[in-house]
């Protein structure tokens, strides 16, 4: 008789109650928790041994070279010497050379300051908070930013020591290496039955694989880092030989970039231009030279060394090394290149491995619970904690990705935003793609800096008299009807005068110290967003093709109705919401120019940025033309005012819907909750790039409820063919058109 049939118990009679399952339970939970606590500081941990991996692999051709000469225990130590010698002699020659270009920067911003008209509001402002002092406490710290991570001794330290460890684990890595490839072959069986007589058996096929993507990916990141050593070298000793400013970092910088295909160029002579715009001597001409002979020698070593091994395109190595700079800095960027160069080996490789069996346990020890099987005892609770650590590991993952996800977003809206023109270009013209992206992309650029140029210094002596005039302002103003007797009654003219007064003490409390590397980071996140939009723009289409290769057939036409759908929708958004901040920048810039303004290129600029921004991109758009008009004269201040805001009605009901609506179309409500939704998330780029990605929902919703969307066409006539009535005759449902 089983426990379920014994007898019932007699009434009075005591039970003993089993609370094995219960201690169990709370065991399980109280592991979880303790698991879930610990796991916010396993991100460090993962990164450093993803870290000491990729050291491992990239530095064993040197452990293997000098085992041949010694044992494996004194090749093991000897490389993790070479390995901190070599990274401390680079970091120290990086930091001095930094250090001596930041320290002639912080000169060079002084003299600027000092050029300040004396007594103006401006000079005031920037005595009252020591902006000077400022700037060069920023860029004081800017070097051991850049090269190790971090300032001051305790993080410096820190950095150091983990460098160490990453080392020392790295060593292990490399001393257990053969082991744990095994361990990791031995997922899958030595024999498959199968297979047919004289098949290779899946676990030779992983150690086949396992070779390859070695050979190939981390050769690939091996001869990547020699190039880039090779390069950075001769450019570092040329430019020493003449006395060119800046040439270890110019050399390190133009080394890490002249390996990236296609736009690797335009970030190699970026700082190059502004060395020579900054210090016009002869030697700019070598230098010049120099660098266009070595980065055109990098690319035929890429083409003919690199790209036969693994072909990486400028997209997938600007995102896998944007992606780990993001996370880890300078080690995260080396990490993700192994990362992504791994994963392309390992997806171009001709072997295919199946799925591993990577848990099977007897039926006496699983439960199946609506379809999915579970282990039970101990391994439930092993399996709950590793849920629970692996839930964390990418929660905070997607933390430090956070940066990144912005960068890639703004930069592939600005992609989709260019790819019309781009593809007019290359289709008329006949022009190879990355040509007319760089044609693109020029123009836009030397529109954008010849409109900042043009408003620089029009800008400052504008803002300068605006400053002074402001009460005046004011109080001409006071005369006007309506708001002309309020503004009376409360004193506003003098109000206005004695915060001008105060402005200086006030901005004092802000902390210049905190906001100056604010914008340092914000440079920072432009730089990255036009590389990767600039990447995206050149090899999209190849990524968009590669990608639809990877797509099972039975859902490959679904996938490209989808892809098709949602690159015309976002193409027609931002095409058409180019166009309509092309058009509040012309009227900003033909109200200005009636005003007799010179800062109208830049306000146009300005008015053309902000008009991507839904809700308030007009208001924010108009309002500097506004405020400049006021420095003329109220009048010309309230004719700009009337002028614009007709322009935005316009603009809000007629142009904007005709223009945007037909690409995606969007409510204003959920215009105005992805505005507040993005904002929140990631400020005004969030704003801007979530309200898109809004209506691109509604689109791929519209697409899979349509009546021709590839599969639900098939479907439907299947089940019509088999809607019969009762009485055997079809359903209206089954009869076709006509």
């Amino acid at each position: 008789m089983t426990r379920d049939e014994a007898a019932p118990v007699e009434p009075g009679a005591l039970r003993a109650v089993s609370i094995g399952w219960v201690v169990s339970a709370v065991l399980v939970v109280l592991i979880v928790l303790v698991a879930g606590r610990f796991a916010y500081r396993l991100d460090d941990v993962a990164g450093l041994v993803l870290a000491a991996a990729a050291l491992a692999v990239i530095t064993l051709p040197v452990r293997r070279r000098i085992t041949e000469h010694v044992g494996a225990g004194a090749a093991t130590v000897l490389t993790a010497l070479l390995t901190v010698v070599g990274a401390g002699i680079v970091a120290t020659l990086a930091l001095g050379d930094l250090s001596k270009r930041a320290d002639e920067v912080a000169e060079l911003a002084e003299r600027r300051l000092d050029e300040i008209e004396q007594g103006s509001l401006l000079d005031r402002v920037v005595s009252a908070t020591r902006l000077d002092q400022a700037i060069t406490g920023w860029l004081d710290g800017v070097p051991s930013e850049i090269v190790v991570g971090g300032g001051g001794g305790g993080a410096l330290a820190m950095r150091v020591f983990l460098f160490l460890t990453a080392v020392i684990l790295a060593a292990f890595l490399q001393a257990s290496g053969e082991r744990i490839v095994d361990w990791v072959c031995a997922r899958w069986p030595r024999t498959d039955a199968r297979a047919e007589p004289g098949v290779v058996s899946p676990r030779h096929v992983a150690r086949t694989l396992a070779d390859d993507i070695e050979r190939r990916g981390i050769g690939f990141v091996r001869r990547v880092l020699a190039v880039v050593g090779v390069v950075a070298a001769t450019v570092a000793v040329a430019g020493t030989l003449i006395e060119f400013p800046g040439a270890v970092v110019l050399g390190l910088w133009i080394g890490c970039w002249a390996v990236v295909p296609t736009v690797g160029w335009v970030a190699a002579v970026a700082p190059l231009a502004v060395l020579l715009a900054l210090d016009q001597r002869p030697v700019g001409l070598v230098m010049v030279a120099v660098v266009v002979t070595v980065l055109v020698a990098a690319v035929v070593v890429r083409r003919r060394r690199l790209d036969p091994m693994v072909r990486i395109g400028a997209g997938p190595y600007v995102i896998a090394v944007a992606a780990g700079l993001a996370i880890g800095g300078v080690a995260g960027s080396m990490v993700g290149l192994t990362l992504m160069a791994v994963v392309v080996a390992a997806l171009t490789s001709e072997h295919r491995l199946p799925r591993p069996t990577l848990w099977a346990l007897p039926d006496d020890r699983v439960v199946t619970w609506h379809g999915v099987t579970l282990p039970t005892g101990w391994r439930f609770g092993v399996l709950a904690v590793g849920a629970v650590v692996g839930g964390v590991g990418l929660w905070l993952l997607a933390a430090g990705l956070s940066r990144f996800v912005v960068w890639l977003l703004v930069g592939g809206f600005v992609a989709v935003a260019l790819s019309r023109p781009v593809g007019w270009l290359e289709r008329r013209a006949r022009l190879h793609r990355t040509l007319a992206a760089g044609i693109v992309c020029g123009l836009v650029g030397v529109a954008l800096v010849g409109a900042g140029l043009t408003g620089a210094d029009e800008g400052a002596r504008a803002t300068t008299t605006l400053t002074e005039r402001l009460p005046e302002i004011v109080a001409d103003i006071e005369q006007f009807p309506l708001v002309g007797g309020w503004l009376q009654e409360r004193d506003a003219a003098l109000w206005v005068e004695e915060q001008m007064n105060d402005l200086p003490q006030r901005v004092r409390t802000g902390r210049p110290a905190d906001w100056v590397p604010y914008f340092g980071s914000r440079l920072v996140d432009l730089f990255w967003t036009m590389m990767l939009g600039l990447a995206l723009l050149v090899d999209g289409p190849r990524l968009v093709r590669a990608a639809e290769r990877r797509v099972p057939a039975a859902r490959r036409r679904q996938w490209s109705r989808l892809i098709a759908a949602t690159g015309t929708a976002l193409a027609g958004y931002a095409a058409g919401a180019a166009l309509v901040a092309g058009i509040n920048a012309s009227v900003i810039f033909v109200i200005a120019v009636a005003l007799g303004l010179g800062v109208a290129p830049a306000l146009a600029l300005w008015g053309f940025i902000w008009s991507f921004v839904p809700q308030i991109g007009g208001f924010m758009g108009g309002l500097p033309l506004v405020v400049f008009a006021f420095v003329l004269g109220p009048a010309q201040g309230l004719f700009a005012a009337v002028a614009f805001i007709t322009y935005q009605f316009i603009e809000n009901n007629v142009i904007q819907p005709s223009i945007i609506g037909a690409s995606i179309d969007i409510a204003p409500w959920g215009t105005l909750l992805a505005a507040v939704a993005g904002g929140a998330a990631a400020g005004v780029v969030g704003a801007v790039v979530l309200t898109p990605l809004v209506g691109v929902i509604g689109v791929i919703r519209r697409e899979l409820a349509s009546a021709d969307f590839p599969g639900a066409t098939a479907s439907g006539e299947g089940a019509a063919r088999r809607g019969l009535h009762r009485d055997g005759e079809r359903s209206d449902a089954a009869v076709g058109p006509g």
